[in-house]
């Protein structure tokens, strides 16, 4: 018997064991796994990410420059650890309740978020009393056609500001078996910000969550960069016993 692909061995597979003589069974078995050592190695598709060149942009970990660049940034108090982050959460005036329900749900994965109705504040005015009451960044949700579809983030109080818009939104009430939401602050994951400008942007993003995570709430917030495309997910760990 000769096994052409690997595709074909795996419909063998389910044969061989249909097979009710324990000799002629182990046979054909060999032959299957003879035939699998034969077969050629697995191809890695080819992407943007990995047939990328590097080039200046791109920061290394050991580069003294961009060190002392992140130790006197805006960011640097936060990773010193002098203040704890506190973000304030705000819409565009008279928000849809698509809007309302994504910035609760926002509120509900950083910890020590706040939401507060914009009530027709100018943002001017919204910035003076959110740096007031020690919040240390502000997310404003911008909306389009009754759907959320940006965000302004601003650390506070001399920035740095960043725009982001939003796409592919999906809900917690729509994920098949959801956990439930705890307490616990969450592990931040951040991937793929390599660059000069996505190793500020990830600064900036992990400066929104408290740098003391409680790991036992099994709880992680993920950042993927992937294509200039961040994409976020919250989530929690299922301890799976072997």
């Amino acid at each position: 018997m000769e096994v052409e692909n690997v595709d074909d061995a795996h419909v063998h597979k389910r044969n061989i064991s249909q097979i009710k003589n324990k000799k002629r069974r182990l046979e054909e078995y060999l032959k299957l796994k003879r035939a699998k050592q034969k077969a050629p190695p697995k191809q890695t598709p080819r992407t943007i990410e990995n047939t990328r060149e590097p080039d200046d942009t791109m920061v290394q970990a050991d580069d003294e420059e961009v060190q002392l660049d992140e130790a006197m940034d805006e960011m640097a108090a936060y990773f010193r650890k002098e203040y704890v982050p506190k973000l304030l959460i705000t819409t565009s005036d008279n928000p849809h309740t698509r809007t309302i329900k994504f910035c609760r749900e926002l509120k509900q994965s950083i910890p020590n978020a706040d939401f507060r109705w914009r009530n027709r504040s100018r943002i001017k005015k919204t910035v003076e009393h959110a740096i007031a009451r020690g919040y240390s960044d502000i997310a404003v949700i911008n909306e389009d056609r009754r759907h959320p579809n940006g965000l302004l983030l601003t650390h506070l109080p001399d920035g740095p500001t960043a725009y982001f818009r939003i796409s592919n939104i999906k809900f917690c009430k729509d994920i098949k078996g959801r956990a439930a939401y705890s307490a616990h602050r969450p592990e931040v994951i951040l991937n793929n910000f390599n660059t000069r400008l996505g190793h500020s942007v990830a600064r900036m993003l992990a400066s929104l969550f408290h740098y003391d995570p409680q790991f036992q709430g099994r709880r992680v917030v993920t950042f993927h960069n992937q294509r200039d495309y961040i994409f976020f997910r919250h989530h929690r760990l299922v301890c799976c016993r072997p």
